[in-house]
């Protein structure tokens, strides 16, 4: 899959940044209910709660490395502590995370 940024319409200085996936057409865009970042071992890492998964992101290249698809419902909240990844969803269940691209 491709990825792309684009600057937001209306932010002037250039600075806010969009990271989609997909076509660059918005046909893949979803509604992203929580964020988590994390800088670790040269890395970092922004993690996007979606209605059933997680998507990790690289931000030093731009790209989405991974998706985590283990929430039945809409994943509400994101930590990252001491190099895992905890997760809450709607699916009354809370996920630890751990692996290399967690940091």
């Amino acid at each position: 899959k491709q990825w792309y940024q684009r600057r937001v319409r209306g932010d002037p200085s250039g600075e806010c940044t969009l990271l989609a996936g997909g076509t660059g057409r918005g046909t893949d865009l979803a509604t992203v209910y929580c964020l988590e970042y994390t800088e670790s071992g040269g890395y970092t890492r922004l993690f996007s709660g979606y209605s059933d998964s997680i998507k990790v992101w690289n931000l030093d290249r731009k790209i989405q490395c991974q998706t985590l698809d283990r929430h039945q419902g809409t994943v509400a909240c994101l930590s990252v502590v001491r190099g895992k990844l905890y997760s809450g969803g709607y699916d009354q269940t809370v996920k630890v995370w751990r692996g290399s691209k967690i940091g």
